[in-house]
Parts: structure tokens; C-alpha cells; sequence
């Protein structure tokens, strides 16, 4: 029997990505919304990184409000890694009532219930029913 993650990876919604915008894109558009020049958003950008880099290689968090934080960590063979937790209002930001305008792949499947992925994933799949 299939597992429900199966369906809802198959058939449920998802954001479809666009490419991701570089460091070079998001220090021009900071640069028209600041009256920063560029070179100068470029440069306060990769000091954050170095910043999150020193503080965490000191095992400190760093959060940086509207944003999110950043926390090392590290996993049993002893590979450390960097956390990040985004802000509870960079979430609501794009929550809030139509504020996200990309695609969404399988839109009209928001709020499916278990009772609907079973019944989609059974006719194409009848082999092999869903469990729920």
C-alpha cells in the first residue's frame, strides 16, 4: 500500500520556483528602494554573511529582526551546520491575504482532505491503493 506522502507529493500543491535571485539582483533592487549605490549594498551583505559566519563559528545565534535567526549545530559525526529560523514576520509577510504572486502548482487542491488524495491516488493508481 502507498503511504499518504506519496500523494500529497505527487498531487499536492507546491510553489512552482523561479530562479533564484543573486546577491547582484537583490543589492540593485535594495539600491533603488534605499538611495544606497549598489557597491555599498553589495558590500554590508557579504559582512553579514562574514558576521553570521564569526558569531556561529563562536557558537553564538545571530538574529537579525525581520529576517530570521541563524544557529550552528551539530550532528553526530561531528559536521556542524547553520540553522535558520525566519521570522515570525517575514512568514506572516508572505501569509498575509494574497501577498504571494508566483505560481502554485496544484492550486486547486489547497486544503484537500486525506478522504480526496485517496480517491485521486486510487483511480491512477489501483495497484497499488493509498493508505490512510
Amino acid at each position: 500500500m502507498a503511504k499518504f506522502i506519496q500523494a500529497v507529493t505527487q498531487y499536492g500543491p507546491r510553489v512552482e520556483l523561479k530562479p533564484t535571485a543573486q546577491l547582484e539582483k537583490v543589492a540593485e533592487w535594495m539600491s533603488m528602494r534605499t538611495g544606497l549605490n549598489k557597491s555599498e549594498i553589495l558590500m554590508i551583505l557579504q559582512e553579514q554573511s562574514e558576521a553570521i559566519l564569526y558569531f556561529n563559528k563562536d557558537g553564538v545565534p545571530v538574529k537579525l529582526p525581520g529576517v530570521g535567526t541563524f544557529t550552528p549545530s551539530i550532528e553526530g559525526d561531528g559536521t556542524f551546520n547553520i540553522g535558520f529560523r525566519a521570522d515570525p514576520a517575514l512568514k506572516k509577510g508572505i501569509n498575509s491575504t494574497d501577498a504571494y504572486e508566483g505560481e502554485i502548482k496544484n492550486r486547486e487542491r489547497i486544503g484537500w482532505t486525506r478522504q480526496q488524495y485517496k480517491e485521486l491516488w486510487d483511480s491512477e493508481h489501483p495497484q497499488d491503493p493509498l493508505e490512510i
